[in-house]
């Protein structure tokens, strides 16, 4: 059963519904934003199944659903009623004014049995102009009875008469221990995975979590790290062997996160002279060589060339001829770096 105590940090965030569910002062409209598995999502249905909840109970300090009435049953079996997660499958992307037309008119019929008529609406950053006007109309004059949760990875995209309308709440990181003895004593983790997951999540329980349950993990890491190391002298042959190999593997994603950790720790080590914390610490004898061999310069093209690679795989680009390209680039910039007619400065 959802319960708040079992949420990993978030203490602004629980503080905040906590009060609400104290006091009754509860925002027709809220935007959480966090990055994907940061727990936007855990903490908003532990929310909404405690406004339902109809026998609410103090447990160690926090009101939580009892998990025994009713609509925590429903919200067990994901069938409560008066909580809506959109899109649903006749509506699956928010591409066009219709698609929030066609949901909309919902709100306006009142609660099954609940007090509260809760909307849940995921990926709302994908929400374009004309959606959002649409919804504005709404969120400007909503039933006392309605409340809007729009789960979102980031709340630049959103117009600024949304956001006026909403209460915005930031996930933050969690600290790595915090995320370490979760995995070790909620979850059974042995101690030496349970850290290196935490280090690798970035302070995102979620991914830790998936992480710790994927058994490819360890050596998804040990490859990247591998070609990484070598690619300045990789053939043409052997690149495009790697990137047939990770692309068949479905791997390309977790591939570029492990790149862009790698050389966000290159980048730290040379801004830093070693002091920052590093995610691959075990490889700081060579992340301390590389950084004196790669400029600013062409750690922002590596990066560029990361985002670009990601922008391609959501085009349905070849998967394997865009990790091609970039393995490509990444071995282009390092061959460029260490020529002495490279135009690269320190």
């Amino acid at each position: 059963m959802y319960s708040f105590s079992s949420i990993i940090g978030q203490e602004a965030i629980k503080d905040h519904f906590q009060n609400a569910l104290r006091t009754g002062s509860v925002s027709h409209a809220y935007i959480i934003s966090g990055e994907k598995e940061s727990g936007k999502e855990l903490i908003t249905r532990t929310f909404a199944a405690a406004l339902q909840c109809d026998d609410l109970q103090e447990r160690k300090g926090l009101l939580e659903p009892c998990g025994a009435c009713l609509s925590c049953l429903q919200v067990q079996s994901g069938n409560q009623p008066d909580i809506i997660v959109w899109p649903r499958k006749e509506y699956p992307k928010y591409k066009v004014k219709e698609d929030i037309r066609a949901f909309l008119p919902d709100v306006q019929i009142r609660p099954y049995r609940s007090p509260w008529k809760i909307y849940i609406l995921e990926d709302a950053e994908t929400l374009n102009v004309q959606c959002q006007n649409a919804l504005l109309k709404t969120l400007e004059e909503p039933p006392a009875y309605a409340v809007f949760f729009l789960l979102a990875n980031g709340t630049e995209n959103f117009l600024p008469t949304v956001l006026s309308r909403c209460v915005v709440m930031q996930i933050r990181q969690v600290e790595e221990g915090r995320i370490a003895a979760f995995l070790r004593e909620k979850k059974g983790i042995p101690v030496a995975r349970a850290g290196l997951c935490a280090r690798f999540s970035r302070g995102n329980p979620g991914r830790a979590l998936l992480l710790s349950e994927d058994p490819s993990f360890g050596e998804a890491r040990d490859r990247t790290v591998r070609i990484l190391r070598e690619i300045p002298s990789l053939t043409a042959d052997r690149i495009t062997k790697e990137a047939k190999e990770i692309a068949e593997a479905g791997a390309a994603a977790g591939f570029r996160e492990l790149a862009s950790m790698w050389y966000r720790d290159i980048l730290v080590y040379k801004s830093t002279g070693g002091r920052g914390d590093l995610i691959f610490e075990e490889e700081v004898q060579y992340i301390s060589n590389i950084a004196d061999c790669l400029p600013y310069r062409a750690l922002e093209k590596i990066t560029t060339a990361l985002q670009d690679a990601a922008k391609r795989e959501k085009l349905s680009v070849n998967a394997s001829l865009t990790m091609e390209m970039l393995l490509l680039e990444i071995r282009r910039v390092h061959r460029d770096a260490s020529s002495a007619d490279s135009g690269f400065r320190r």
